[in-house]
């Protein structure tokens, strides 16, 4: 796990007074579990740093083009609540057209382009962006 990099990813996209909660879950890993429960409620992102994708824009292929637009590249680095790809760096295509929908919570990070995507288990998709 990249924890500086998941750092920098709460610190560009949550709530200032919130970012101190999640770093502190960051450092149990009964505590990091709890991480996607928070995130369920979008109240701890930043307004500005979000937009909610719904209907034929959440579709891999739509999804993939406005992650590309917003500058990321091939590598995302992803925490998961799937143990497999939890810290892990996936290539973003093949990420998005296969597994990130058998998955319940994702949060990628492109830390090229600073652009992130969030996926909860009802199926909600965030990008995450500082400027919209």
């Amino acid at each position: 796990m990249d924890l500086q990099l998941e750092r920098e990813l709460y610190e560009r996209f949550l709530h200032k007074e919130k970012v101190d909660r999640f770093l502190w879950m960051l450092k149990s890993p009964e505590r990091r579990e709890r991480i996607f429960d928070e995130l369920r409620d979008t109240r701890y992102f930043n307004e500005e740093s979000y937009e909610e994708l719904s209907g034929q824009d959440k579709n891999p292929t739509m999804i993939i083009d406005r992650l590309k637009k917003l500058g990321v590249r091939n590598l995302v680095y992803v925490i998961s609540s799937d143990d497999d790809d939890d810290g892990t760096e996936q290539v973003l295509e093949p990420f998005i057209n296969t597994k990130i929908w058998q998955t319940e919570e994702v949060l990628g990070y492109c830390k090229k382009s600073k652009v992130g995507f969030f996926k909860n288990h009802e199926g909600w998709f965030y990008l995450l962006c500082k400027s919209k």
